[in-house]
């Protein structure tokens, strides 16, 4: 379907797919691409409403590493124990991945900006981070993931992911920190 850019105001298309993920239920997966400027974004919601949660879970060995991830655009991620904390942005996007996934995104991203750091201290810490990373994903460290989302849209699916509800403080906390 062709709509309005967002970021130039020239013709983009946007393109939803509705597909099914085991032990979440059907989502709808939108992307919006601008050949003009070259905008790209991706979400997932769920293709019904479902309620603010909070995800866990431990990881522990690399069998732990294929713990899938609904993330929507309104998610909160965080990693304690690496000191990651992936806030949700305007420019946030939907994907589904596993943990270890995510954690090749996050060293995808922190190998970049230590590429573009002027400062060699800031470069020495961005690498302590990744070697972090590095054993995080060959399951040499034991770490938590959390994803919380006030609107409901995203998951933690796998053997050992728990869920809660969300309280109505964090839901107004979470949904402060994206601006709403």
């Amino acid at each position: 379907m062709a709509i309005d850019c967002p970021e130039c105001g020239k013709k983009a298309f946007m393109v939803n797919t509705l597909h099914k993920v085991m032990h979440f239920g059907e989502v709808l997966i939108s992307n919006v691409r601008c050949e003009n400027c070259g905008y790209n974004s991706n979400d997932i919601l769920p293709a019904k409403q479902k309620k603010p949660k909070i995800f866990y879970v431990k990881i522990n060995t690399t069998k732990d590493l294929e713990t899938k991830i609904v993330k929507s655009s309104t998610a909160f991620i965080e990693v304690p124990e690496l000191g990651l904390s992936l806030l949700p942005t305007p420019s946030s996007q939907g994907y589904i991945t596993n943990i270890e996934g995510l954690l090749e995104k996050v060293q995808d991203s922190l190998e970049s900006i230590a590429f573009l750091e002027d400062s060699k201290e800031q470069r020495e810490k961005i690498s302590e981070q990744i070697k972090k990373i590095e054993k995080a994903r060959n399951a040499e460290l034991k770490f938590k993931v959390i994803v919380e989302d006030a609107f409901g849209n995203s998951a933690l699916i796998g053997k050992k992911a728990k869920s809660k509800p969300l309280s109505k403080k964090r839901i107004e906390e979470l949904r402060k920190l994206m601006g709403l």
